[in-house]
């Protein structure tokens, strides 16, 4: 018998009862696509174990009060570049519980959805983030933020544990680790003294310009060229009617995704061990192969309504924005409110000055080579040239043999597992199983 937690009324009852004191199996720092796949693949095992069978314990620690997905972006009328059909599990077992299938139908919209050709919007996935995340409540902790990790239970040099020290001043012991923090807003160098309420990220978009008043005659930059860069310009314009908006780009502007059939299958779960098994040189080589699959560049629906509105504002006589090719940023001045930014032509050398009130950056997402958090841990991590860790095809870090713990990284895999580990979805209910079984047998070891 199951309740709203996903899981058997009696797992409910011992998870609740746990001494806090206990180290846990298995605990995962962050609970976004990656930490919730791994939670869905981790209960559907669990369903069809035996009873009375030993199972490890699981944990979630997220610095976000509840679940979400992208809460900053959540646009209405933008979709997702994602077939339905990679969701959180789906491709591990079409038969479970928590797959986009169920979370239609349990929702109602089953048929309803079927009208509309699979495609999905950022406001729909969100919600079926938070109804599959809400199955696990009892495994996560919301609002916490993992100030430290250290070894513990030190054993000939080594530790044995891993130690996580909570922002509100509580520790968790964990036998073993995943990190599934996902990726950091990249910032170009130039903006970062400069961040704050008048300029930001667009990871916060949607928070930040909400303190704005949208009929004010505002001078709006925007940075960036790729899908969310789109996105937010386009809702720019039909939101903010008396705004000047001026679209930056590095290269050339707003190219269009591509979505050819056979290039699309750098996604295939086929592609990890090709890429895994490359030197380092030619996993970069294979990154730029696969660029514009999935960054700078936008679909055709958003190249078309941007050049529509443009165009029809030249049939009005008015010019409400301005699309600037091969600058980047190369200074940022605070003047009054604002900011003054020097650009500089990558091609002809020609400097171009724009003042903003408003600063948004679309520029992407970054992966550190080696994980800040696991920077107490170093001297036990075999690094690999780019000085990030060696990450074995089951995403296990090869750690010194002595270290006891088993790390895992989810979801910042991206120069070791390619284009499906980066901010693309079509993996992670199958990275989720690879992790799953990896600590399994090891744990049996």
């Amino acid at each position: 018998m199951y309740n709203e937690t996903g899981l058997k009324s009696a797992e409910v009852l011992e998870t609740v009862a746990e001494p806090a004191a206990t180290a846990v199996d298995l605990a995962c720092i962050g609970f976004g696509p990656g930490g919730i796949s791994l939670a869905a693949a981790y209960s559907d095992w669990r369903d069809v174990q035996p009873q009375g069978a030993s199972v490890p314990s699981l944990r979630f620690i997220e610095r976000r009060p509840g679940p979400a997905w992208q809460p900053g972006l959540l646009i209405r009328g933008a979709d997702l570049n994602h077939h339905f059909l990679r969701d959180f599990a789906t491709p591990r077992d079409p038969r479970s519980r928590f797959t986009f299938a169920c979370y239609l139908k349990e929702t109602g919209r089953l048929f309803q959805f079927g009208h509309l050709g699979g495609r999905v919007s950022r406001v729909e996935w969100n919600d079926y983030v938070v109804w599959t995340a809400r199955h696990f409540d009892p495994l996560v902790r919301y609002g916490l933020a993992v100030r430290s990790i250290a070894p513990a239970a030190m054993r000939n040099g080594a530790p044995n544990l891993i130690e996580l020290e909570l922002d509100d001043g509580s520790h968790m012991t964990a036998r073993n680790l995943v990190v599934s923090t996902g990726q950091f807003p990249r910032v170009p160098e130039p903006f970062r003294p400069h961040l704050g309420p008048r300029m930001f990220h667009s990871a916060g978009f949607l928070d930040r310009i909400s303190a704005f008043d949208r009929a004010a005659p505002l001078k709006i930059c925007v940075l960036g060229s790729g899908q969310s860069a789109g996105e937010t310009l386009l809702w720019l314009y039909d939101h903010f009617p008396n705004a000047q908006l001026t679209s930056v780009h590095r290269g050339l502007p707003f190219r269009l995704v591509d979505i050819g059939h056979f290039s699309n299958e750098v996604f295939f779960p086929d592609q990890v061990p090709y890429f895994h098994a490359l030197s380092p040189e030619k996993r970069r080589m294979a990154a730029q192969e696969y660029h514009l699959t999935n960054f700078s560049a936008v679909d055709v629906d958003i190249s078309q309504g941007l050049y529509w509105r443009m165009y029809e504002d030249r049939v009005l006589g008015t010019t409400r924005a301005e699309v600037i090719a091969r600058h980047a940023a190369s200074e940022v001045e605070p003047v009054g409110e604002g900011f003054r930014i020097r650009f500089v032509d990558g091609l002809s050398g020609a400097e171009r000055i724009v003042d903003a009130d408003i600063v948004v950056l679309c520029t992407g997402y970054h992966e550190p080579a080696f994980p800040p958090l696991l920077e107490p841990l170093r001297e036990w991590i075999v690094t690999d040239s780019s000085g990030g860790p060696e990450v074995a095809l089951d995403y296990r870090v090869r750690t010194a043999s002595s270290f006891g713990p088993a790390l895992y990284l989810n979801g910042v895999t991206e120069r070791t597992h390619g284009a499906s580990d980066a901010s693309s979805l079509s993996m992670t209910a199958l990275k989720a199983q690879t992790i799953l079984e990896s600590f399994l047998t090891n744990r049996n070891r």
